[in-house]
């Protein structure tokens, strides 16, 4: 493999360097993921073995594209090679090692409606007033003081240190984890056992973490106590696109790594491949204004490109209208595929009028950063079902799924269980079936079915899914949805049969996803249990996309992402920079600024700005002025274009292909 012919001399630079740490700033469409996967390969190559190599990275999908870069580039199955996210690292150390806390290694992972649920009940059984507390609130200050984003010491209040106690108590009790722990247990664990810290260094021996400006303290903590000893820790990453602080990245890790690998060797890829010499220009001009941050300027040898338009519809509506109108106009003219189009905002309050005005014209668009297929009440459902037979001490989904659907299992059955379960010290599911096969609690024989019913069938659903090494357990989770009537249970509570089909289709999905999982040659060990974490770990990703679809999302969601024609909409100095964020903190103002330029960088081609002159707010009309972001680009590369009005064959066109949807034409 000729890496000098394959990169350039910085990314060279970086690819060919293996031992010792590295700091490499990777500016936007800089080609990093091309140098990373060239410097895993030329470990390998290097004789490097696969398994003493850990790539961490922030999504699934992410993970997966290298890993399979990597095997494509090397021709090599490397099915020992650990490309990885954080928390599925984690997870992977948790079930290992686990035990050595106390816990069991069927653990559950709570998600976050679990975490609210299990919050509920720690507050209730303190005595509180579940009314008093903002169940948000609270989860997010269990996670701030869980990552040592908040530090608890004397001026913490009481009740905080006790309600913070108490939830890590049922977490252990219940025999669950939530997402903060697959981070924080591991460094526990290195903490109290420093054999496993040992064991876990001498297997990977050498670290590389992409996008690392994204990390959090928690984070950062893990893979640096795993390379004090090999010293081989080389991080990616670039301060200027450092958008998320609000769930817990830290770009100062950047500053934290140079102070620990003060050995460190430290190269810059300052070219740009992805945009034009124009939204290069603007987005440098941009960014200068942030004045703590690593001094970079990238460049390009792509063409100057067409200027930045800039449009000034008169409102919300007639801005969406208008990108709906131009994105169809380029489409046909140019024969640019839809796409190859993106809608960027702020915030997801705008997405709705542009989903609109699109499939108001027939076109088909993708929301990235809405609600995901994990997020829907049907998914939740079946999830905790699959939870409870993985595992029966989990009693936050037990009761979930306990009168789901309706089994005529009041809140007085309920209470009764969870009394027997705090008598005999036991899980409410365990206290389930002393009282459905015993003569001591006297309940209604319609009762005491539902119970033997809800028992049976866990049980039965557990054996099977064990015993079922055939890879055919997306068949058995079918016979559960049925067992359980689901279908019927839909009917009852929707009165639209659309809604009913929707709710299916969703959860035919994810038994499809199950079958593709079973079937994928690397997964060796395809059981229930694994599958269930890794859906969890899945989040709000979607690797479903439609290609013959426009791309709406925020700019959060874009980070990573790269679009011939971009739109910005909204770009009004109350949505950008956030008038709430700036509100918070005027220091935000830096933050805000770098988001809009991971915004500005995700375009190639051609980009467009939106500003609306006046804009919906509440129940008001209030006139909106062009964000500040807008006067730091250069004059010279901006063109104001003028407001075109909607021809009226095309309001007319639009209507009556609204009307043929209605009537299912």
């Amino acid at each position: 493999m000729n890496l000098k012919n394959e990169l350039n001399d910085m990314q060279y630079l970086a690819a060919s360097s293996i031992e010792g740490p590295l700091l490499i700033i990777a500016g936007a469409g800089s080609g990093k993921t091309r140098m990373l996967t060239y410097r895993i390969a030329n470990m390998l190559e290097q004789g490097i073995d696969e398994k003493n190599i850990l790539a961490l990275t922030f999504t699934n999908k992410a993970a997966k594209e290298m890993g399979q870069r990597i095997r494509s580039l090397t021709n090599q199955e490397l099915k020992h090679l650990t490309t990885t996210t954080f928390h599925s690292f984690g997870l992977g150390l948790l079930k290992q090692h686990i035990h050595h806390l106390g816990w069991k290694n069927n653990f559950t992972i709570y998600d976050s409606n679990d975490k609210i649920s299990l919050i509920k009940q720690v507050i209730s059984n303190l005595g509180w007033a579940i009314d008093a507390f903002n169940l948000n609130d609270v989860q997010d200050y269990i996670s701030k003081f869980k990552t040592q984003r908040l530090i608890i010491n004397e001026s913490t209040a009481e009740n905080t240190k006790i309600l913070i106690k108490e939830y890590d108590k049922y977490l252990k009790t219940y025999n669950a984890v939530d997402f903060d722990d697959l981070i924080v247990k591991p460094l526990e664990l290195f903490d109290k056992f420093p054999d496993i810290l040992e064991k876990t260094s001498n297997r990977f021996k050498y670290i590389l973490v992409d996008e690392f400006q994204d990390t959090s303290i928690s984070q950062y903590r893990l893979v640096s106590a795993l390379s004090v000893k090999n010293r081989n820790l080389c991080v990616v990453g670039d301060d200027d696109q450092s958008i998320y602080s609000w769930r817990g990245a830290n770009y100062q890790n950047i500053v934290m790594f140079e102070n620990d690998f003060p050995e460190r060797k430290e190269i810059m890829l300052e070219r740009n491949y992805r945009s034009s010499k124009t939204i290069l220009d603007a987005a440098n001009n941009i960014i200068n204004n942030n004045k703590q941050r690593k001094d970079k300027k990238l460049w390009t040898e792509c063409e100057q490109g067409t200027n930045i338009y800039l449009i000034k519809p008169e409102d919300g509506e007639k801005e969406a209208n208008q990108v709906a109108r131009e994105i169809i106009e380029l489409h046909k003219k140019e024969n640019i595929s839809f796409n190859n189009f993106a809608i960027l905002t702020r915030n997801n309050a705008l997405i709705p009028a542009f989903e609109s005005a699109l499939m108001t014209r027939e076109v088909n668009s993708h929301v990235s950063g809405g609600k995901s297929l994990f997020e829907r009440k049907e998914i939740k459902d079946i999830l905790s079902y699959l939870k409870v037979i993985i595992n029966p001490d989990d009693d936050v989904n037990f009761l979930r799924i306990i009168n789901t659907p309706r089994r005529g299992i009041g809140r007085i059955t309920i209470d009764k269980i969870k009394e027997v379960a705090s008598l005999h010290k036991t899980s409410l599911f365990s206290a389930l079936s002393i009282i459905a096969y015993s003569n001591d609690y006297p309940i209604k024989d319609n009762t005491r079915n539902s119970l033997k019913f809800i028992y049976n069938l866990i049980s039965k659903y557990e054996k099977e899914f064990s015993e079922n090494e055939d890879k055919t357990k997306y068949k058995i989770l079918n016979n559960l949805i049925n067992e359980i009537h689901y279908k019927d249970f839909l009917i009852e509570e929707n009165n639209s049969e659309k809604a009913v089909i929707f709710k299916m289709k969703a959860i035919s999905i994810l038994t499809d996803m199950l079958r593709k999982w079973e079937l994928n040659y690397f997964n060796e060990n395809a059981s229930i249990e694994n599958w269930v974490n890794r859906i969890l770990l899945l989040g709000k990703e979607n690797d479903n996309e439609n290609n013959s679809s426009v791309n709406i999302m925020t700019m959060h969601a874009s980070k990573g992402l790269e679009f011939d024609i971009v739109y910005l909409v909204g770009i009004e100095d109350h949505i950008i920079p956030s008038q709430r964020a700036l509100e918070e903190s005027p220091k935000n103002i830096d933050e805000e600024r770098r988001l809009f330029y991971v915004a500005i960088t995700r375009a190639k081609q051609k980009l467009i700005i939106s500003s609306a002159k006046n804009r919906i707010r509440g129940t008001q009309i209030i006139q909106s002025l062009p964000s500040r972001f807008i006067k730091e680009i250069p004059e010279n590369l901006i063109d104001e274009a003028e407001n075109r009005l909607i021809p009226k064959s095309e309001i007319s066109n639009s209507f009556a292909a609204l009307k043929a949807r209605l009537q299912g034409k």
